[in-house]
């Protein structure tokens, strides 16, 4: 027997409904969006458990917490999720109930989630990005503190022999 878990994700806790393959609903359920609150989840499905959640801000550590942990994890696309189940009005508990039903039924549309080795060469790369880009800012601020001085020489922030050690220093 498989139990389906449809998760709606919040940055403190999340909702979790789980069905058996029959469709009855087992646990409808908020836990701490922490390592204990999935261990406490899993500690009451069985063994084969299939999991659903969105693909939002939060979904990189909820599936990481999981993927190694259940039989199958996946993420469902936002936009068409909501198309499909077409409700008005969005609680916790009809998010995870429509997500473990699409998942029990097959329905889920699925949004691509990365491999583990994937995201992370991904979150080097942003973040190498993002230091890069916030060190040029602050290069390009102090240009433009030493022109609101008055200096106006060449700013050159490495060695004449170019290694690149960043040592900064004005030349005439």
């Amino acid at each position: 027997m498989t139990d389906f878990i449809g998760l709606d994700v919040h940055k403190k806790y999340f909702h979790a409904t789980v069905l058996e393959e029959s469709g009855d609903v087992l646990i409808q359920k908020n836990f701490p969006n922490d390592s204990g609150g999935y261990d406490s989840l899993l500690a009451v499905t069985r063994e084969d458990v299939k999991v659903a959640l969105e693909a939002t801000y939060a979904w990189e550590y909820v599936f990481e917490e999981l993927e190694d942990r259940v039989e199958e994890i996946k993420l469902a696309h936002p936009k068409r999720t909501e198309a499909i189940t077409k409700e008005r009005i969005k609680t916790d508990v009809r998010a995870s109930e429509a997500l473990a039903k699409l998942l029990r039924m097959g329905w889920l549309p699925e949004a691509w989630a990365p491999p583990k080795e994937t995201r992370k060469v991904r979150e080097k790369l942003r973040r190498r990005a993002y230091l890069v880009w916030k060190r040029t800012g602050f290069k390009n601020k102090i240009k433009a503190d030493l022109a609101k001085l008055g200096i106006r020489k060449k700013v050159s922030y490495s060695d004449e022999g170019g290694s690149g050690s960043e040592i900064w220093r004005l030349t005439r």
